[in-house]
């Protein structure tokens, strides 16, 4: 296992505020391109929604037909059924903030969101990692650190990945870059996206063109509506909140590409959106996360932010972030490395609101017969179902285990929280908010 092995040259009297050191690069960025249509076909399989693809005959017929036709293939239709590779694949996601160069929005430009996705050998589980964009690091080849969201603005998705890779030591495989316009065309393209608004949200920047106005509840949300939901960050987490939303944003739109009135409407998509995404994966990568999709239970996809803490010093915010709390959610979601068993009692706590006690009782009794021990809390107000763990000595077999045994567990998905931003036991919790 990569460990850090580079800190600052000149030694700081407050080693809070300093930048994650670099890890040992793994290998070279290879450069690449690909035909839009690529592009914008393999950003709807990483957010899932080929899911419903690979269930449909006719639909994955159309499909393959249609990729045939749009790239000038003379060997009849792609194939779906290639095998997945024998190796762990590393994609970074970044959603790109179209501010100063809105002709050209992979130039210039930051990204305002980036996710590391890990997909076992065979694409036997795929894991998540949010990286805050404020995170403070060394951008690659420049000589003094910075936040790594700009690192797309000096050098595009290249300069972006070398600098994930040589931070964190990973190897990334594949990117994919989204432009915050083409989010708000694909929204609308589709109909919109129903998802809970866990509270309300009201902020106005005339100067960036941003204009929110959320109240909490279900809603249906518009594109520009969704691009706001995503990057509200006016309450006490600051960015960490907004990456909390975009992981239940991740969760509302699979579930929405998996409606038959959304599959309709590709073809629509697929002829407003290529201008608005650029990635490096082919017509062959393609096919094989399409035959991998079908096999994924979204619900077992774990995610994490990475850990670390604010700084409150100087005129620029950072996300400092912790090294060997880092470290470790690099080795479990990205290596997958296994936990030693644990020596005593799983401690699990259980945050419910006022509607869900009933849940939350049943939920305890069936905690309690597994051995655990419980401890409930209840809260006025939540955000959305999920399990957060902040013991990472826990097993990832442990949960599965009992999600698949514990019906109040069933389909909530594992959220990785070693900072404890809803902690009311050691080991995980489990949040009942009815969302």
């Amino acid at each position: 296992m990569q460990v850090m092995n580079k800190m600052l040259e000149k030694p700081v009297k407050t080693t809070q505020y300093r930048p994650l050191p670099k890890m040992q690069r793994r290998r070279k960025r290879p450069n690449g391109a690909s035909s839009f249509l690529r592009s914008f076909i393999i950003t709807l399989i990483v957010l899932s929604s080929l899911a419903a693809f690979a269930y449909r005959t006719d639909v994955k017929n159309a499909f393959s037909g249609l990729i045939a036709t749009l790239t000038g293939s003379n060997k009849g239709r792609v194939e779906f059924n290639l095998p997945f590779s024998p190796r762990r694949q590393n994609i970074l996601f970044m959603g790109v903030d179209v501010a100063s160069n809105a002709d050209d929005p992979f130039k210039g430009n930051r990204s305002d969101s980036m996710l590391l996705i890990s997909i076992a050998p065979y694409g036997k589980d795929v894991n998540v990692i949010s990286i805050p964009r404020d995170s403070k690091v060394y951008i690659a080849d420049r000589n003094k650190p910075d936040k790594i969201n700009h690192a797309f603005a000096y050098g595009g998705p290249d300069l972006a990945v070398k600098t994930v890779e040589e931070t964190f030591g990973v190897r990334i495989d594949h990117y994919i870059a989204l432009s915050n316009e083409g989010l708000i065309k694909f929204i609308d393209t589709i109909g919109g996206l129903p998802i809970y608004i866990e509270k309300d949200m009201h902020y106005h920047d005339n100067t960036a063109g941003l204009h929110i106005d959320l109240t909490q509840g279900q809603h249906t949300l518009n594109g520009e509506q969704t691009e706001g939901y995503l990057r509200f960050r006016k309450d006490a987490l600051g960015d960490i909140g907004r990456i909390r939303r975009q992981q239940w944003f991740f969760n509302a739109l699979t579930a929405r590409l998996k409606e038959p009135s959304v599959l309709v409407k590709i073809p629509e998509v697929l002829k407003v959106m290529p201008k608005y995404i650029k990635t490096d994966l082919s017509v062959y990568e393609l096919s094989q996360y399409a035959a991998m999709i079908k096999a994924i239970d979204i619900s077992s996809i774990q995610v994490a932010t990475l850990p670390g803490t604010p700084s409150t010093k100087g005129i620029i915010s950072y996300w400092i972030l912790d090294p060997d709390k880092t470290q470790e959610i690099i080795n479990k979601l990205v290596y997958r490395d296994k936990s030693a068993p644990l020596n005593e009692a799983l401690s699990v706590g259980i945050l419910y609101t006022p509607s869900k006690e009933a849940v939350a009782r049943d939920l305890k009794m069936h905690l309690e017969q597994n051995g655990a021990i419980v401890k409930m809390q209840n809260r006025s107000k939540l955000t959305h179902d999920h399990i957060a763990v902040h013991n990472l000595d826990v097993s990832s077999d442990i949960i599965e285990s009992l999600k698949k045994t514990i019906p109040e567990m069933h389909e909530k998905q594992t959220v990785y929280d070693p900072v404890g931003f809803n902690k009311a036991a050691k080991d995980f919790t489990v949040i009942l908010a009815g969302s």
